[in-house]
C-alpha cells in the first residue's frame, strides 16, 4: 500500500486529507493571497486531522472541510496580526514593510525540490510496510503518542520503529556514501503538535534558520 493510500482513521486516507486541505486553501485563497501556501495548507491539514481524531463516529467530508476552514481562519487572523495589522487605528505600516521585505526576496530554483520529491518516492517504496506505516502515522497526526495509538503499539515501541525507519531512510538517501549523522531536533517528540517557544512551529523555526544561514553565506 502506498503512503498516499494508507488509511489514517475512519476510512480516510492520506490522499483524502491532502485533497481536503488543498480544497480548503483553494476555496479560501482570497482571504490572504500573499500568505505562504505551505503554511496555509499546514493549518488546514491540522484542523482536519484534529477533527478526525476528536470523534468516535466517522465525520463527513463536509465536517472535515469545515474543520479545516475554521483552523485556516484562525491561522490567517494570527498571521495578519503578526504582519502588523492593528485594530486600534495606530498602524504606521512599519510591520507591513518588514513583512514585504522578506516576502519579496528572490525565489530559489525549484530543481532541488523536484529531485528530492522523486527520491522520496523511490526511498519510501524501498522501506518495509511497517516503516512506511510509522512515517504515515506521524505525518498524519504530528504527534508521537497519537501516532503510536493509531498503530496500536506502545509509545516506546513506536519510537524504536521510527528510529529504525529513519536510519534506513538516511542510508538510502546517502546511497553510495557514508550516511550523515542525526542533526536537528524533532520538536514533535514530547511536545504538542510540534510547537515550541511562543507558539512558533518547528517548520517556521527551521525556515528561519535556513534564511539566516543563506544570508550569512551570501555575505561571506
Amino acid at each position: 500500500m502506498s503512503g498516499a493510500a494508507a488509511v489514517v482513521a475512519h476510512g480516510y486516507t492520506m490522499r483524502d486529507l491532502d485533497t481536503f486541505a488543498r480544497s480548503v486553501v483553494s476555496n479560501n485563497r482570497t482571504w490572504w493571497p500573499a500568505g505562504d501556501r505551505d503554511d496555509l495548507y499546514a493549518a488546514a491539514w491540522h484542523g482536519i486531522v484534529e477533527r478526525l481524531y476528536s470523534t468516535d463516529d466517522r465525520p463527513s467530508r463536509i465536517d472535515l472541510l469545515e474543520a479545516g476552514r475554521a483552523a485556516l481562519t484562525e491561522d490567517v487572523k494570527a498571521t495578519i496580526r503578526h504582519h502588523g495589522a492593528r485594530r486600534d487605528g495606530t498602524n504606521n505600516g512599519q510591520r507591513y514593510a518588514m513583512y514585504w521585505d522578506w516576502a519579496g526576496r528572490a525565489t530559489p530554483s525549484h530543481e532541488g525540490g523536484l529531485v528530492e520529491r522523486e527520491a522520496l518516492g523511490q526511498i519510501l517504496a524501498a522501506l518495509t510496510a511497517r516503516q512506511r506505516e510509522a512515517f504515515t502515522a506521524l505525518a498524519a497526526t504530528g504527534d508521537y503518542a497519537e501516532a503510536a495509538l493509531l498503530l496500536g503499539i506502545a509509545d516506546q515501541t513506536f519510537r524504536s520503529l521510527l528510529g529504525r525507519a529513519r536510519d534506513s531512510f538516511r542510508g538510502l538517501w546517502h546511497e553510495g556514501e557514508a550516511p550523515s549523522s542525526h542533526w536537528g531536533c524533532d520538536r514533535r517528540a514530547g511536545s504538542v503538535r510540534g510547537t515550541v517557544g511562543k507558539g512558533e512551529s518547528a517548520v517556521y523555526n527551521l525556515r528561519r534558520r535556513q534564511r539566516v544561514a543563506a544570508r550569512k553565506e551570501a555575505a561571506a
